[in-house]
């Protein structure tokens, strides 16, 4: 059986230099991109079988990448899992107000067509449980 193909699109490259040991660790082909331009040529180069998109890039951002993702014929049926600083709604210590941003970013994030939401920082376990489901349904997500 093939490696799933997995795309990381994030400007951290500590975020990138992590994630990727951990999905390797667990048995997955990794490819990594830097920005949103870069990570849109990527996906139409390698055709992952997921991707996980940062919001928060420069030249673009997750938004607007995994809208470009959707309207191409090519990439339109790639699951996106979105991990970002932002739409963390668990953080206990703030605002009413903050906490509703941050239902936004998610609400944005699914508009965008993404198929699952992350917060980083992430559990190594989570995430590898949130891939192989992703992967495992198809992509439809929840």
């Amino acid at each position: 059986m093939a490696k799933a193909k997995i795309l990381i699109v994030d400007d951290e490259k500590m975020t990138v230099t992590i994630v990727t040991g951990v999905l390797k660790k667990h048995g997955y082909e990794v490819h990594a991109a830097y920005n949103g331009v870069t990570g849109l040529e990527k996906a139409k180069e390698v055709i992952p079988d997921l991707i996980i998109l940062d919001i928060m890039m420069p030249l673009m951002n997750g938004y607007e990448v995994s809208h470009r993702l959707k309207i191409n014929a090519t990439t339109a049926k790639i699951p996106v899992l979105m991990l970002s600083a932002k739409g963390d709604i668990d953080d206990t210590d703030s605002s009413k107000r903050e906490a509703a941003y941050r239902i936004k970013d998610r609400i944005q994030g699914y508009d965008s067509g993404a198929t699952e939401f992350l917060t980083k920082p992430v559990k190594a376990g989570e995430l590898v449980k949130r891939v192989k489901f992703i992967l495992w349904s198809g992509g439809m997500g929840l």
